[in-house]
């Protein structure tokens, strides 16, 4: 893999094309269910960013002659080891008040599936400058759309942003529930593709892959759920090709009819009969 290849190719793919949260569609259990606020969004991105570049760095760095099933559980492994301390230290000597949602929600980031995806498609298999890129453009992305959706359900339930009264004449309180936060993610996810499709056509193919691997082979490709699948799936016992079974055509057997080559063979095979050809027929 080269490493010639800039910050400003892997930004776009990482963080717009194949933007984590709304593209790709992995990581959105804390979106959906903690962003309700401008100030918990900072929290989640600021906590998602550390734990996403730090777990890519060190799995482009050291895992890339693990096996898969083992690498996983690596990843799950450093990032409870990042949020954890993280989230003591957030509780014991900052201003930070956490409310319980985002007690729950924040340590969830260390099992984001945003996290297991981008370690196993690019930086297992990429230079340790480059997945420290991939995982800083697709951190930028996440953060982005995770502010925006705070803010704005901040404003459109609660009439305030920040914490800061702004005085809507009307508020829409269904904004702070999983579906108002679910109907923003969608029209924000069908502008980005509409973007995307004018700046960047080549890239707005019907189906786009479930991860931003911009420059994995095409014949190495591993979907999210190939990557957790392999633990739990049975092994399935090898397919036997069918045979088709030919059925012999049914043939009728003649019975062998008598040939008789000279006269004297038929007089004796009549004479055994008890037929005398010699006899007129009415003695016979």
């Amino acid at each position: 893999m080269s490493n010639n290849i800039s910050f400003k190719d892997v930004f776009i793919k990482g963080a717009v094309i194949y933007n984590p949260v709304l593209i790709q569609l992995v990581g959105l259990c804390p979106v959906v269910a903690a962003s309700t606020t401008f100030a918990r969004a900072a929290m989640l991105s600021v906590v998602l960013c550390v734990e996403l570049i730090v777990t890519c760095t060190v799995a482009s760095a050291l895992f890339k002659k693990i096996p898969r099933w083992v690498r996983v559980l690596l990843y799950l492994i450093i990032g409870t080891a990042i949020i954890c301390p993280l989230l003591w230290y957030i509780e014991s000597f900052s201003l930070i008040n956490l409310s319980l949602g985002m007690k729950i929600y924040i340590p969830l980031i260390a099992v984001n599936s945003m996290t297991a995806v981008h370690c196993e498609q690019f930086s297992v298999k990429n230079s340790v400058k480059l997945s420290l890129y991939d995982a800083a453009a697709a951190g930028f992305g996440a953060s982005i759309i995770i502010l925006i959706v705070g803010a704005v359900r901040e404003l459109l339930a609660n009439s305030a942003i920040g914490g800061m009264p702004v005085n809507l004449p009307i508020t829409f309180k269904g904004m702070a529930l999983p579906f108002g936060c679910l109907i923003l993610l969608g029209f924000m996810a069908a502008g980005l593709k509409a973007f995307v499709a004018r700046m960047y056509p080549q890239n707005s193919a019907d189906e786009e892959p479930v991860v931003s691997e911009v420059f994995a082979d095409e014949n190495s490709e591993v979907t999210e759920v190939e990557i957790f699948d392999e633990f739990w799936a049975e092994p399935q016992p090898e397919e036997v090709p069918e045979v088709p079974m030919s059925v012999p055509e049914k043939t009728s057997v003649k019975p062998a009819e008598p040939s008789f080559s000279t006269a004297e063979e038929i007089d004796e095979l009549l004479k055994s009969l008890g037929i005398d050809i010699d006899i007129k027929g009415d003695k016979q």
